[in-house]
């Protein structure tokens, strides 16, 4: 039987940003569907527009996450590439899809663009990730707060190819060094070695 090569330090650091950044994605779509939910029952004015503050600011803090992940998976890719050639060719691929995310940083300290505090730049950050049309003035209906594959990360790049490429990734290192081996339980292996003292006992 062939043992499988023991995983460097960078392939776990690897599949670690790269499982936050889809479980960043997911939880991003999950506020969506709240922030939708909301606004199809705004209730009181007030009290609305203090919960969906919360919900953008929930959604723009796992969206920072989500690209912080992908960039620091991104260096570790890079280094397995050099380390093992049959990771070279996806490593570099994914390297290079991403590298469209590498200016999202420098905006990202700017915090100008990211106060939702009077509500005046909801609609801009709306528009941003692609769920009204860019010369859109307002948010029409709840309609406009689906955030699906289409949410566009940091303007830039789709989330569901995002998270596409990052599962394609984690599923290759997976297969490569079963970094997600689930222990038996302890039961079943407890029953495996009654039967195995059964098929020893003499039978009359």
């Amino acid at each position: 039987m062939n043992q499988l090569a023991a995983a460097p330090l960078s392939v776990y650091m690897l599949a670690d940003h790269l499982d936050a950044a889809l479980a960043a994605g997911e939880d991003i779509m999950a506020r969506g569907h709240q922030w939708r939910a909301l606004a199809e029952k705004p209730g009181d004015p007030a009290e609305f527009a203090s919960r969906q503050r919360r919900v953008a600011d929930e959604i723009r803090g796992l969206e920072l996450m989500l690209v912080a992940r992908i960039l620091k998976a991104r260096g570790h890719a890079l280094t397995l590439s050099d380390y093992d050639d049959r990771f070279r060719a996806v490593g570099t691929l994914f390297a290079s899809g991403t590298a469209i995310l590498l200016d999202a940083v420098e905006e990202s300290g700017d915090a100008r663009s990211l106060d939702f505090d009077t509500g005046d730049d909801l609609v801009a950050y709306v528009r941003s990730r692609g769920l009204i049309a860019p010369d859109a003035a307002a948010i029409r209906g709840a309609s406009d707060l689906t955030i699906d594959d289409s949410f566009l990360v940091a303007k830039r790049m789709a989330l569901g190819p995002l998270l596409d490429m990052a599962a394609a990734f984690l599923d290759a290192l997976d297969i490569q060094y079963e970094l997600f081996v689930e222990e038996e339980p302890v039961a079943t292996k407890a029953l495996v070695l009654d039967l195995d003292e059964m098929d020893r006992v003499p039978l009359n």
